[in-house]
């Protein structure tokens, strides 16, 4: 049973690792090639990307969260089958420290990107119609807060990408 237990609950915490580092990631190359398309708004492609972005900040979460469940829930699965904390090395409590550090640095990010960055993106998107060019200085704050977006983004992916590669590391240091 506990193996059952501890492979379900690898399985759930790799799919929700995978989500994180691939959100980022897309959303990076959407960015990328809408910045090859010009200033300008082309308002129905500009509206289904700020569909998907918001969405993508949801999907974040919620993978954020259900990535430190099931990563608190490696040590409590052994502790319930055998009433006692599993003996780890400093390294490997250290691993742990900082996967979780680096998950709940981008919860805040991500936090900060939905409450606001999005918030004040989707207000401004709001303001434009579908067959008119926006007023320069709405444009460029819309471009502005996009730009920030965008480096939020870099910055989660980077952390996802640290979070992974220490799991790795965390195998080998029980």
């Amino acid at each position: 049973m506990e193996n059952a237990l501890y492979s379900i609950n690898l399985a759930i915490h790799i799919a929700a690792a995978c989500l994180c580092v691939g959100g980022p990631f897309y959303q990076l190359r959407w960015v990328r090639m809408r910045g090859k398309l010009g200033y300008n708004i082309i308002y129905p492609f500009d509206k289904v990307m700020e569909n998907t972005l918001h969405f993508q900040t949801k999907l974040c979460a919620l993978n954020k969260t259900i990535l430190l469940t099931t990563g608190f829930a490696f040590p409590l699965i052994y502790y319930i089958f055998h009433g006692t904390w599993r003996d780890v090395s400093t390294i490997a409590l250290f691993i742990f420290s900082a996967k979780v550090i680096l998950t709940l640095l981008g919860g805040v990010i991500n936090s900060y990107t939905f409450f606001l960055l999005d918030f004040n993106i989707r207000k401004i998107f709001s303001l434009f119609l579908p067959h008119e060019q926006p007023r320069d200085e709405v444009l460029n704050r819309f471009w502005a807060l996009r730009q920030r977006r965008t480096v939020m983004c870099r910055i989660c992916f980077i952390l996802v990408f640290v979070t992974a590669l220490l799991t790795a590391w965390l195998r080998f240091y029980k």
